[in-house]
């Protein structure tokens, strides 16, 4: 089995695959930059108690992480675990799948390259790649299956923690369906704001990167692929037809870890 793991700004993600390449279980926890070695391996040990992981059956690691700041620390929670040293995803992994137009790729998150891998190996190109984190990225790839760049916005959570944080008369709350469009009360308006404003924005900005594009079939019609936390709440209200596919960043890291390491590539 492969242990994959996705380091974010405000999350760690575990997945898990099986010998087939496919990813059984996933679990998560918070990224905690001021907590210790000790915080890291007790979720990971708790984790694979909760989902029955063996990790004696774990013979490779490979991490996506855009926090350098915990990555010794969990690096050295799952070397004491699993007695396997964690390989780290890099851009020359990414380099083996894609070419790049941006004027510095290995500054490009490492969570984008691996979306861009899931999408190119899972979906095909040309691709936009909607990532709704605590940032949402949006990454374009061409049919000759070159990095163009895209797009660094606020997440949704992000935006919607700002505006209570910074207006005092607006209230924390939880995302909801909204009752109408035209909200009639404080908390009416936020979720409308929410929840019909994003995808507003994430359809425009699909249409303008689309103006950009070549004039060909192919570029009017890009695979449109959504992923992150809040992609199942949002993309329903998008008018593009977009696949969600919350194991994406799982699917580009297993690929790019078989490949690193010699293995046929799983489809």
């Amino acid at each position: 089995m492969h242990l994959l793991i996705d380091i974010g700004n405000s999350t760690v993600v575990v997945a898990v695959t099986d010998d087939s390449g496919a990813i059984f279980k996933t679990w998560r926890y918070k990224t905690l930059k001021d907590q210790t070695m000790a915080y890291y391996r007790h979720e990971l040990y708790t984790g694979s108690k909760k989902y029955k992981i063996d990790f004696s059956q774990i013979s490779k690691v490979f991490i996506s992480s855009v926090v350098p700041e915990v990555n010794d620390d969990i690096a050295q929670a799952i070397s004491d675990l699993t007695g396997v040293t964690p390989l780290f995803f890099s851009i020359e992994h990414a380099k083996r799948f894609m070419t790049f137009d941006v004027e510095s790729p290995s500054q490009v998150g490492k969570d984008r390259l691996a979306d861009a891998i899931g999408a190119i190996c899972h979906y095909g190109t040309p691709a936009i790649i909607i990532d709704m984190g605590t940032a949402t990225t949006i990454s374009v790839i061409d049919e000759n299956r070159r990095f163009l760049g895209g797009m660094i916005i606020p997440g949704t959570k992000t935006s919607l923690a700002a505006l209570s944080n910074r207006a005092s008369q607006l209230p924390s709350i939880t995302i909801e369906h909204p009752h109408n469009v035209i909200g009639k009360n404080t908390l009416d308006n936020m979720h409308s704001g929410i929840v019909y404003g994003t995808p507003a924005m994430i359809d425009g900005i699909i249409e303008k990167i689309i103006s950009e594009l070549p004039d060909t079939e192919a570029y009017k019609a890009p695979k449109l692929i959504a992923t992150g936390g809040m992609a199942k709440t949002i993309m329903p209200y998008c008018e593009h037809d977009i696949t969600v596919d919350d194991h994406l960043i799982f699917k580009g890291l297993d690929i790019a870890c078989s490949t690193t390491l010699g293995i046929e590539v799983r489809d």
